[in-house]
């Protein structure tokens, strides 16, 4: 083992933005929002983030490590951002061109020369890194180290009902056990558990889907409330609430452009049409019924009672318990438009 510890030395100075949130909080949404924001990159998701941060949480990397290599992915993945070097170019993707703001002078990178005036001008214009994450605000503590006052965290929340119904189709095996989900796991006797659900593994491999479903949004969402709760006062961190994004982003992106220090760009407006922002229901955008079993135009009220009645008849009564304290404490806190249906 070296004596000398590892580093990063002459570092980029420019804004790294993380969009994170549990998987199905609506984190692309809020990501292909931020990239509509003056002299910010479209978002990239790069599961490296991911992987530091919860192996270093499983301490099965030391911290002074994973540090080094956060810094030097992000200074990688910008560079290569602005020379076009892998630039996504499939048209269904969200991180493809079609829905860039300007998806001319995106794939016109293509073209671009490389070399230290690259560099140079991303520090000059400060353009900023967006990265999308999944489940890694209560982990996040490498990303503080390596960045500093470089990072902008936006959490992005959901409520927790809805979260299950993406989570009990995730978990199915057919799914969640395909070669293709390259997810970070831990292995209990074989079976294949997430790695937040390290310290109760054994419950989470004996458990039904759904129940597991029960039990990861559950767990997960305290956690985010628990770490929250610490870190109330740090003006490295922001909140977005889903559903007050699509219900009233006007509101919202005022308050994100804030914390960005960062005005919105002409091409917001056709993310927010693209998104079919603002809504009247929540279910009302694009693809929503594919991934949340309702349909847009359903009423929300009508979509909220239906989801808590899946959960009451496929749910462990144990479990369902819990999960409805669970509601209670998240409206508490995030006092959302479907805070009046609990």
């Amino acid at each position: 083992m070296s004596q000398w510890p590892l580093r990063k030395f002459d570092d980029f100075s420019n804004d790294v933005i993380v969009v994170d949130g549990l998987w199905g909080s609506g984190k692309q949404l809020v990501s292909t929002i931020v990239g509509g924001f003056e002299r910010v990159e479209h978002f990239k998701y790069n599961p490296d983030y991911d992987y530091l941060c919860a192996t270093s949480h499983l301490q099965a990397m030391n911290s002074n490590a994973t540090v080094t290599l956060l810094q030097l992915i992000a200074g990688r993945n910008q560079y290569y951002n602005l020379i076009g070097r892998e630039v996504n170019l499939r048209w269904r993707d969200e991180t493809g061109p079609r829905f860039h703001p300007t998806p001319f002078k995106f794939v016109a990178r293509l073209f671009s020369k490389d070399g230290e005036v690259i560099a140079k001008t991303i520090d000059e214009q400060n353009i900023a890194n967006n990265i999308t994450t999944h489940c890694i605000y209560p982990v996040a503590s490498p990303i503080v180290e390596a960045f500093g006052d470089r990072l902008k965290f936006i959490e992005v929340v959901r409520h927790p009902l809805h979260l299950v119904t993406h989570w009990s189709r995730f978990l199915e095996p057919s799914r969640w056990r395909r070669v293709r989900e390259i997810n970070l796991t831990v292995d209990c006797n074989g079976y294949k558990v997430p790695w937040f659900a390290s310290s109760w593994a054994e419950k989470f491999a004996q458990a039904k889907t759904f129940d597991q479903a029960l039990m990861s949004v559950d767990f997960l969402c305290n956690w985010v409330i628990d770490v929250a709760q610490k870190k109330n006062a740090d003006s490295k961190f922001h909140f977005i609430q889903f559903e007050k994004l699509v219900l009233d982003p006007t509101t919202e992106l005022t308050a994100l452009g804030k914390f960005l220090g960062r005005s919105q760009s002409k091409g917001i407006k056709k993310i927010m049409r693209q998104n079919a922002i603002p809504r009247k229901n929540i279910a009302d955008g694009p693809k929503m019924g594919q991934n949340y079993r309702w349909t847009a135009l359903e009423k929300d009220e009508k979509v909220y009672s239906e989801a808590m009645a899946m959960i009451h008849q496929q749910g462990s009564a144990d479990l369902v318990a819990a999960f409805t304290k669970t509601i209670s404490r998240y409206n508490s806190i995030w006092n959302g438009p479907l805070a009046r249906f609990e």
